[in-house]
């Protein structure tokens, strides 16, 4: 009984210890996840519009820049944001998930494109190795407070490579940022542009612009000065660089969300755990005085 007691308490101790820590990691999730839901949330307008721009002037101007050419899918690079650390929930394994689908839903429209990879996130990266797959390039996971400039590596192998040649399309997959308890795998078309590109990404994205989109839009002539060339050689980059920031963005906000639930939750099990071995202890401890009072009045009966 007393060593079973003692484990008791040994127990008692170690949850107690995980709840703190687990506590902390909330908290630290929680200060976390609101500067990222912010600068996610406010960048929102701002990508649904440079997105919109594209794929009018994709439409219009389809000849003047080679963003918007569309070509034979030969060598598709996917770009998949992930995390670097765990502790976050099923976030990353429904990620896995939407890039298993993604590769299968490639294979059925283009079955002869090669498939090469960028992963931003250290788990994104081992499962992708995992699966046998050519990961070209590794990226740390922009999480603690991205800036534009962070994510300027990831969009100079993206758009070089897609104006070189080396690749033909260009894929994001990331966590589109629904709600705290709600991160969403998406992939998007990034390159090249076209009407139907903005509509996939409008579907796959769901309610989420459903004000944005709703606003009446006109046919806008658009007059570009000094030339149409000059201006799209210029703006149609960083406008790609916008989307892929955007991507960064929503990655991080959903990584802090999603952590914070998950220690919120964990903290929660301790917590009811503790409750159990704590009565549980009582239990013993209740029953170990009462057998010593038994031992003890039937030793005083026998000496008298």
């Amino acid at each position: 009984m007393a060593n079973s007691v003692k484990e008791i308490k040994r127990k008692i101790k170690s949850i107690k210890s995980t709840k703190q820590i687990t506590k902390a990691m909330e908290l630290v999730a929680t200060s976390k996840m609101k500067k990222a839901v912010d600068n996610a949330v406010r960048l929102r307008a701002y990508g649904y519009l440079a997105f919109s721009i594209l794929s009018r002037l994709s439409r219009k101007h389809s000849r003047l820049h080679s963003f918007f050419k569309q070509r034979k899918r030969k060598n598709i690079l996917a770009v998949f944001f992930t995390t670097d650390k765990g502790l976050c929930g099923g976030l990353n394994s429904n990620l896995f998930k939407k890039m298993m689908k993604l590769l299968e839903k490639m294979k059925i429209d283009y079955p002869d494109a090669n498939v090469a990879f960028a992963a931003s996130g250290k788990k994104g990266a081992e499962f992708l190795r995992r699966m046998g797959k050519n990961v070209e390039f590794v990226f740390p996971a922009f999480s603690l407070n991205p800036k534009f400039s962070d994510t300027l590596a990831i969009s100079r192998v993206a758009i070089k490579g897609f104006e070189n040649g080396k690749y033909d399309e260009v894929v994001l997959v990331y966590p589109d940022f629904v709600s705290t308890l709600l991160q969403k795998p998406v992939s998007k078309v990034l390159l090249p542009f076209s009407v139907k590109t903005f509509s996939e990404m409008l579907e796959e994205l769901g309610s989420k612009f459903h004000k944005v989109v709703k606003i009446k839009e006109k046919d806008v002539e658009y007059k570009l000065e000094p030339s149409p060339e000059y201006i799209l050689k210029f703006v149609i980059p960083q406008l790609v660089e916008m989307q892929l920031y955007q991507a960064v963005l929503e990655a991080a906000a959903s990584e802090h969300s999603a952590r914070m639930v998950a220690m919120q939750n964990a903290t929660q099990a301790a917590t009811d755990l503790l409750d159990e071995f704590v009565f549980t202890y009582n239990q013993a401890r209740q029953a170990a005085i009462t057998a010593e009072i038994a031992e003890i009045a039937s030793s005083s009966l026998i000496l008298t």
